[in-house]
């Protein structure tokens, strides 16, 4: 499969995440440089709380840094406005959520679809044939019936499925095997680790699972907002 853009580098710098608490600022992410290859899939590892979201989330441009810069590419992140973000956004990641964020009425292919009709994008036959295909490469049950009658482990796969609709290079993830058993928590990281290995994907994970650590190529353990080691791992 190609990929609809190019894979981008990420460079991270002097990025300093903070929110006011009581009238004073409190600093909850400080990364004072990263830099992320293309194709690389990269586990974020620490204890709750210790910034590994915060990160996922300025990387993908939902929230904008106080200070620093979040480079993809030749793009400046954090230089452009909401709406410039959310075009970019659109075109280069796909975001799975630890909560899914599914529509607990509709069945997983109209799930799947859905990106496709807040873009204002035409639902054709050749979006349905995508929407489709990813399910069965997920190994998502045919069944026509609501996505919340699926188990976690489906609905984890049905929301990898959409994050990869309009077929982005980066894909970050926020705790994808989080309460999932060990064999559906199996298939989402070997998926996520393909995107990586064969196709070229740059694939940043937040999680606690050891699984996860192991099948990726790279580690990155944060402490108290501030990154504290870096691992390759992985096969």
């Amino acid at each position: 499969m190609s990929m609809g853009a190019q894979t981008p580098a990420l460079h991270v710098e002097n990025l300093d995440v903070q929110f006011i608490d009581r009238g004073k600022a409190l600093t909850v992410l400080a990364v004072e440089n990263l830099d992320i290859a293309a194709g690389t899939s990269l586990a974020l590892t620490g204890p709750s709380g210790c910034g590994k979201s915060t990160l996922l989330y300025a990387l993908a441009g939902l929230l904008r840094p106080s200070h620093g810069k979040v480079r993809w590419g030749g793009l400046d992140l954090s230089a452009l406005n909401e709406a410039a973000r959310d075009a970019w956004r659109r075109n280069n990641i796909g975001f799975v959520f630890q909560d899914f964020e599914l529509l607990a009425e509709l069945p997983a292919l109209q799930n799947v679809l859905v990106p496709a009709t807040f873009a204002h994008f035409r639902i054709d036959a050749s979006a349905r044939y995508r929407a489709q295909d990813l399910l069965d490469r997920f190994g998502v049950p045919a069944r026509s019936g609501p996505v919340g009658q699926l188990s976690r482990g489906e609905r984890q796969r049905v929301a990898l499925a959409r994050a990869l609709l309009f077929d982005p290079p980066i894909i970050l993830a926020d705790e994808p095997t989080a309460s999932l058993d060990a064999k559906s928590g199996a298939l989402v990281v070997s998926a996520l680790a393909e995107l990586a290995r064969a196709e070229g994907r740059t694939v940043v994970a937040a999680t606690h699972d050891p699984a996860v650590i192991a099948g990726f190529g790279g580690q990155l353990r944060l402490e108290r907002g501030h990154p504290v080691a870096f691992a390759e791992a992985g096969p």
